[in-house]
């Protein structure tokens, strides 16, 4: 990347509220964490696809339940359909999101706060799939006949305070799930976001 052609580019930008960064190495500073954001995004989006698919074919390898398969399948496609959506998405913003960006300082603030949007969009995406997977999961153990689970399962037919407890443990695992979730997208990209609203705060003090 030529560095000079870039800050040649912000000179000419007509907003007068944002400073020109004063050095290569502001430009720098904003490039390294956009290229960053946009691996891990790369990274991500095949290791979900990757899983999504492998998913699709646990009833073949594993032992499920004949009368469960159908259930496993209407939820899987169910998870399918909301990863398409998606999967769009990201697809579109991670088009957007590239170190030409750096060529316009309106781009640059308006892709900032998208690039906010977009975590928290893939926080709902990802709090939307946790149920899917318990779900899954639960069907799989149930289907085991060897599976203490499946005792459990049967008597919380028959037993309130056992069904009370099961759901509460569900509960309890989608909170926690949740909460692994938001700290590993605040690990994942927070950081990078941080880098580059401070290289923009920066920005705005020097005006």
């Amino acid at each position: 990347m030529n560095f000079d052609d870039i800050k040649s580019a912000w000179s000419n930008d007509n907003d007068d509220n944002v400073v020109v960064p004063s050095s290569v190495d502001q430009l720098k500073t904003l490039q390294l964490p956009v290229e960053k954001l946009r691996s891990n995004m790369k990274i991500e989006f095949y290791v979900q696809l990757f899983s999504l698919i492998l998913i699709g074919f646990l009833p073949r390898y594993t032992y499920f339940a004949p009368v469960l398969i159908i259930p496993f399948y209407v939820v899987y496609f169910v998870a399918v359909a909301i990863s398409v959506y998606y999967f769009f998405k990201f697809h579109l913003f991670y088009k957007q999101l590239n170190t030409a960006t750096l060529r316009s300082k309106d781009r640059l603030y308006a892709l900032y706060y998208e690039a906010k949007l977009s975590i928290e969009m893939y926080k709902s995406y990802a709090y939307t799939l946790i149920p899917f997977a318990l779900l899954e999961m639960a069907m799989h153990m149930a289907s085991r006949q060897d599976s203490k689970m499946k005792a459990v399962f049967q008597a919380a037919v028959t037993n309130q305070a056992i069904a009370i407890t099961m759901v509460s443990v569900f509960l309890a695992m989608l909170l926690l799930l949740m909460a692994i979730t938001t700290f590993w997208v605040n690990s994942y990209y927070g950081k990078y976001m941080k880098q580059i609203g401070k290289v923009l705060e920066e920005f705005k003090e020097a005006a």
